[in-house]
């Protein structure tokens, strides 16, 4: 099973190496990698790089190819930390701690990770969902633990968590198939979608997850990815872009775009599971006026998983065979 990680953005740091390990010595089962600032799901902040523009608005100084940043701390959209000390005694940042005390860095991560609890949660049953969709058979499941009920999935639609319980309950879990007339969600979990749940996990894992006719055969724009608008990035938006004006091969699609390989075929691997691209001709938008969304559980599943690759997606090597799933709509 690929390890998902949570990512944290530096901002203001003119040395970035030991923030960067104390990120990656963390013992967890989510752990953290160092990403862009756009990507990150949380900030981390040199006290001593910010000064006070106005306000509630402090100025983070830019160091090397990273800009300067203006912060209203009163708007933070995600778990924002400043290492101290505060250069600017006037700033109030409302989370604070010593990079260089282990157990304030311990602090610090949890409270991010309590704050980013639904991506946590996410996270930890999607590692647990690419372990198992080749067993997936059945319209919904019920994932659980000691009796309680910790999650419900149904195959290609919705799916609801239990916020109030850790990931190790959800490693800990068993999965009950059950027909489709089970799958209503209690009002108090946090509702997603297969889709959605599926997108930050792939986004997120090291390993190649792209089919390998992807990386050969004329790939067709076929539906416009149901998820959150935060997730898309723009990288994202320009390959349905390039494929909705033409079909296009990877190695065509990559010099139109100007992206690495390994950063195409990432964005490509989202997309594909996603249920927003396709190499099946017969499944392609026909149009790029014409506007369809992967968003039903049938479409979903014909999209990620037609009849025709079984073969091929049975044929993957070892490593792939246990992330990768076979096609869910089995006769």
């Amino acid at each position: 099973m690929a390890t998902p990680r949570l990512r944290m953005g530096l901002m203001g740091f003119s040395a970035e190496e030991y923030l960067v390990a104390l990120l990656r010595t963390r013992s967890a089962l989510l752990k953290w990698e160092v990403s862009t600032i756009e990507d990150a799901d949380a900030l981390w902040v040199n006290g001593e790089s910010v000064a006070m523009v106005s306000h509630d608005i402090v100025r983070v100084a830019g160091h090397g190819a990273q800009p300067e940043v203006l912060l209203d701390l009163k708007h933070l959209a995600r778990p924002t930390a400043f290492t101290t000390p505060i250069a600017d005694e006037r700033i109030r940042p409302p989370v604070t701690f010593d990079s260089r005390a282990a157990a304030s860095v311990d602090k610090v991560l949890r409270r991010a990770e309590t704050v980013l609890q639904p991506l946590v949660m996410q996270l930890a049953l999607a590692a647990q969902m690419a372990d198992r969709l080749h067993e997936l058979t059945s319209e919904t499941y019920h994932v659980v633990r000691g009796g309680k009920l910790v999650a419900v999935v149904n195959v290609g639609g919705t799916i609801g968590i239990d916020l109030g319980l850790t990931p190790q309950h959800v490693e800990e879990s068993t999965w009950k198939g059950l027909p489709a007339a089970a799958g209503e969600i209690p009002s108090s979990f946090f509702t997603t979608t297969f889709a959605e749940v599926l997108w930050v996990y792939v986004s997120r894992v090291e390993t190649d997850l792209l089919p390998r006719r992807y990386r050969s055969a004329k790939l067709y724009f076929r539906a416009i990815p149901r998820v959150s608008q935060r997730h898309i990035t723009n990288t994202h938006y320009q390959v349905l872009s390039e494929l909705a004006s033409e079909p296009q091969n990877f190695k065509r699609l990559q010099q139109a775009i100007g992206l690495r390989k390994e950063v195409l075929a990432n964005a490509l691997s989202v997309l594909y599971y996603a249920g927003s691209i396709t190499t099946d001709p017969a499944r392609a938008t026909r149009g790029a006026a014409r506007v369809a969304y992967a968003d039903s559980p049938s479409e979903l599943r014909h999209s990620l998983f037609p009849q025709s690759t079984a073969g091929e997606m049975s044929r993957q090597d070892g490593a792939a065979k246990r992330t990768l799933p076979i096609p869910l709509d089995l006769p």
